[in-house]
């Protein structure tokens, strides 16, 4: 089993999601100036949240890649609520960007298979896409943090 995460790790974690949910860039200076902490203690936390699946971190800069349902890079999946738009790492996080946020979304991206541009999102809490579509997921879920990137 794993350790609990702190109330420090929880506190990173709240920045990063905020950060993103508002399609603001997140950085580990950011989120240290943010809450008036050390560069040490948030890659600490930015360490045991990666460990506890909770964020990933890019390979080579060590920063934030997804923190669930967000992505902090460009990705197909540009989801607009509001006046807001933010990324999202694939179809399934797109619609959860609607239950984090607690509001209706919209996106479209192109279908992998033929390329044509697929809407979808949701609205007053019921899923809608364009007629006839179905998801594929190539990756049972026990499967997923196995390459959470490919996944």
């Amino acid at each position: 089993m794993r350790d609990p995460l702190s109330p420090q790790d929880l506190a990173v974690r709240r920045e990063i999601l905020r950060a993103l949910a508002r399609d603001v860039a997140v950085t580990r200076v950011s989120v240290m100036q943010t809450l008036g902490c050390e560069y040490a203690e948030v890659s600490a936390s930015y360490a045991r949240l990666a460990a506890a699946h909770v964020i990933v971190l890019d390979a080579d800069s060590g920063e934030v890649w997804m923190a669930l349902p967000f992505s902090a890079v460009p990705t197909p999946f540009r989801v607009v609520t509001g006046d807001v738009a933010v990324w999202a790492n694939c179809a399934w996080d797109a619609f959860g960007v609607a239950a984090a946020l607690e509001a209706d979304v919209s996106f479209a991206t192109p279908c992998p298979g033929s390329g044509a541009v697929i809407t979808a999102g949701v609205r007053h809490g019921t899923v809608y896409s364009d007629p006839g579509v179905v998801a594929h997921v190539g990756v049972p879920a026990a499967r997923w943090w196995d390459d959470i990137g490919f996944t």
